[in-house]
């Protein structure tokens, strides 16, 4: 917001310019652009209301900005005015001068060195160095301990006088806007001639050494990719491309971006284990024709569909495999769908200093992106958990034709059901909530009861034909906490030529209506 001074001394400039242009339009005097036989008149009015609205919203935007603007103080400056040489570089026979500019910033110190970097960067420019290259900024500063002392100082006292290391001259300035405190900071930094050319001589020589390092690490590398040291590999390469950010030109910058593309872009998954609690896959590298297990990469899962707790991330052990064990599953319609991938950061984060085209960064991003694989799990393979079954008519006697039905249902579907002809004594759907019937189903292993009531309303005659509505109460509780997951009630209605047909076709439907959501609510593993 602090740009708002700058911009209305320009507003008002424009504002005064368009009052000028629209001056007198609407006067005799002023000649029209538009004859009244080329219908002028009309557009004549049409230009003067446009430009009256053009002067109408510029005049509130000013009066806007400049309330937003006088919002905006600043409270302290390091001297009384700004230097000259912020807007005019110095001048002076056999040397250089570098200003770093830092605006809006929350933190002083991080001003300071935002400001110092942005001259750093002109430093290095001017010496040869390719000056995106964050890596080589930072360690000009980090490696340099009166530059660091100066920042840590400087963090603590921003009002402190700042010079040394080529620092001439550092001016601040701090705002505050309502509770918020900002700062602007400027540096003026100054190389002799003779001081440019030993810099660039010691960057050239370090180069050189890096280059000629950077020789004997990529045979490294080579040897690392054959005896399957993927990650290793893959790291190495990242580190010494890093190292040659400064070097875009060289061979060897060139070779280990191509190779870095070229593993980015041979990963392959295939499934190894699909069925059960622990889905795995193998991660592979496809170099030169060769296909490589690739260790030590991290991979991270995710359900697609269903839901459930699955142990993320995963290290590929020494065969490139993956094991991604399951705690819990709830199936839709039986099914449940999982993602595995790389994890994108351990490949970018290595590359974060890296001198790069942002088509190269895409490139890279869109390889990681592009290599997943989905894995259908089945409820049908997850044999954990069982459900016990068991459905009553209005009289309380057992409805085992309705069992067998939703039973097989539920089975398709991949749960594991299992009813009992024999029940303790007293159990019935209003009083099965006793302690010794869920002991009784502890015993005998199961995880999730699943009770009903049936009830058959007789329609009477509809054309010649039995109607019948098939209507059941369902209430599914977990055993062991003995907590009430769900309670619902549904109905099914249908004609048949008798009554015992009707009552089929009725049921029938209804154990196929109510599968699915005793799958979506029980199904859980």
């Amino acid at each position: 917001m602090k740009n708002i001074y700058y911009n209305t001394k320009n507003r008002l400039r424009n504002l005064k310019k368009i009052e000028r242009r629209t001056a007198g339009i609407e006067g005799v005097a002023t000649p029209s652009k538009y004859p009244p036989w080329k219908g002028g008149e009309a557009k004549q009015r049409g230009v003067t209301r446009m430009r009256k609205i053009i002067g109408a919203v510029l005049i509130g935007l000013l009066v806007f900005n400049s309330a937003e603007a006088s919002r905006i103080k600043k409270v302290w400056s390091s001297a009384g005015k700004k230097p000259k040489w912020i807007s005019v570089f110095p001048e002076k026979k056999g040397y250089h001068y570098f200003v770093g500019i830092s605006q809006n910033q929350e933190d002083s110190g991080v001003a300071l060195q935002r400001a110092i970097e942005e001259a750093l960067k002109q430093v290095l420019t001017t010496i040869g160095v390719v000056a995106g290259s964050k890596m080589r900024i930072d360690k000009e500063i980090s490696e340099n301990k009166e530059v660091t002392k100066m920042l840590d100082q400087y963090k603590e006292n921003s009002r402190g006088r700042v010079k040394g290391h080529k620092i001439q001259e550092v001016y601040t300035e701090e705002y505050r806007d309502d509770d918020r405190r900002f700062y602007d900071v400027y540096v003026l930094m100054m190389y002799s001639d003779a001081e440019i050319k030993n810099e660039r001589s010691r960057i050239e020589d370090q180069q050189a050494e890096n280059r000629r390092l950077a020789n004997d690490t990529i045979r490294g590398i080579d040897g690392m990719l054959k005896d399957g040291r993927i990650a290793d590999a893959y790291q190495e390469s990242a580190r010494v491309f890093t190292m040659l950010a400064d070097q875009p030109g060289a061979s060897q910058y060139e070779l280990l971006k191509s190779n870095i593309k070229k593993m980015l872009s041979g990963f392959a998954i295939e499934p190894v284990v699909v069925s059960g609690k622990n889905p795995s896959v193998k991660l592979s590298l496809n170099w030169n024709g060769k296909k490589t297990p690739a260790p030590g990469i991290k991979m991270v899962s995710a359900f697609k569909s269903g839901a459930g707790v699955i142990s993320t991330p995963q290290t590929t052990g020494g065969d490139g495999i993956a094991v991604f064990p399951i705690s819990k599953i709830k199936f839709e319609a039986g099914l449940a769908k999982i993602e595995v991938k790389p994890a994108e950061e351990q490949f970018t984060d290595s590359l974060k200093n890296a001198y790069m085209d942002d088509s190269d960064i895409d490139s890279m991003r869109g390889s990681i992106k592009e290599t997943y694989i989905e894995i259908i799990l089945k409820a049908a393979d997850f044999g954990g958990s069982k459900f016990c079954l068991i459905i009553w008519n209005d009289g309380g006697k057992r409805e085992n034709a309705f069992e067998v039905s939703l039973m097989k249902e539920l089975t398709t579907a991949g749960i594991s059901v299992r009813t009992f002809a024999e029940l303790p004594s007293g159990v019935g759907f209003d009083s099965f909530e006793s302690k010794d019937f869920y002991d009784f189903l502890s015993s005998q292993g199961m995880d999730t009861l699943i009770v009903g009531r049936l009830g058959i309303i007789d329609n009477g005659d509809v054309y010649n034909l039995k109607s019948v509505t098939t209507q059941i109460d369902i209430k599914v509780s977990e055993i062991k906490t003995r907590k009430m997951l769900a309670a619902f009630q549904k109905a099914n209605t249908g004609v048949q030529i008798n009554f015992e047909r009707a009552k089929q076709k009725t049921s029938s439907e209804l154990a196929k209506e109510l599968s699915p959501q005793i799958i979506e609510i029980a199904g859980v593993q």
